[in-house]
């Protein structure tokens, strides 16, 4: 193994297992030890540091690294759990589960108090792409949520049995997108930038709506567009959320 490749493996375990802030720290020292290593004991790397998992391993502070992998599996869960009953809820949707709420909130509570804002920190421009990410989830929503309302308000000439697969099909997509999204923008959090976090508040906002719209779409008659209606309010109030939710991590 040569130094780059060793370098390389060291720094994608020691940003996952130490953070981002002190891996920078032991990366650069290990850039420099290897440095001063001549190229002729490349082939005794291993032999002299270890393996590259094995070394960050004993620079690991073992309880919080468990404590971050208890964060970050609880995010997942809950992002996976809403987006699992998004594609099966024509099996869920007529039962009050806590499922409903219960990702979401304990979700949205981890990820705000895992990258919560370090007012005390020098304040630092956005990560390179972060914006562009945001933006992408944001109108993959907006999208669905144009072609939803022109399906409903009959704006397309299709069948009226083509409706109901039509906007599962639509929830599913824009949910899919979403939970990528999140999970994506949780791992970013841990290696990159806490910031990264703001994108799985909103992959998480976006599939809990989701949810929400398909359960009361299958449950939903032809006379009961007002009480539709009613129920935009609450989608309306959970979005709000998320939107606060991902302004907050982005401070």
């Amino acid at each position: 193994m040569d130094k780059q490749t060793y370098l390389n493996r060291f720094s994608r375990a020691a940003y996952w297992q130490l953070g981002r802030l002190e891996a920078a720290e032991v990366v650069a020292d290990y850039a420099e030890l290897l440095e001063q290593r001549p190229p002729e004991r490349d082939n005794t790397l291993v032999q002299d540091l270890g393996k590259p998992k094995a070394a960050v391993r004993l620079l690991t502070e073992q309880k919080s690294y468990r404590r971050w992998l208890w964060a970050f599996g609880i995010m997942g869960c809950c992002l996976l759990l809403l987006e699992t009953l998004v594609l099966g809820a024509q099996y869920v949707y007529n039962q009050h589960l806590l499922a409903d709420y219960g990702p979401f909130a304990v979700g949205l509570i981890v990820a705000l108090v895992r990258f919560r804002p370090q007012f005390h920190s020098p304040k630092a421009p956005l990560p390179r792409g972060l914006l562009w990410a945001l933006a992408g989830v944001l109108t993959c929503c907006t999208a669905a949520g144009v072609m939803l309302a022109s399906l409903f308000n009959g704006a397309w000439d299709w069948p009226l049995e083509s409706y109901g697969p039509t906007a599962r099909l639509v929830l599913c997509v824009s949910s899919t997108v979403a939970t990528a999204a999140g999970m994506f923008g949780a791992v970013r959090a841990r290696v990159a930038d806490r910031r990264w976090a703001a994108l799985y508040v909103l992959g998480l906002t976006t599939a809990m709506i989701s949810l929400q719209i398909m359960t009361a779409l299958m449950g939903l008659s032809a006379t009961d567009t007002h009480w539709l209606r009613q129920e935009g309010v609450r989608w309306a109030v959970l979005g709000g959320i998320g939107l606060v939710g991902t302004g907050v991590v982005l401070c």
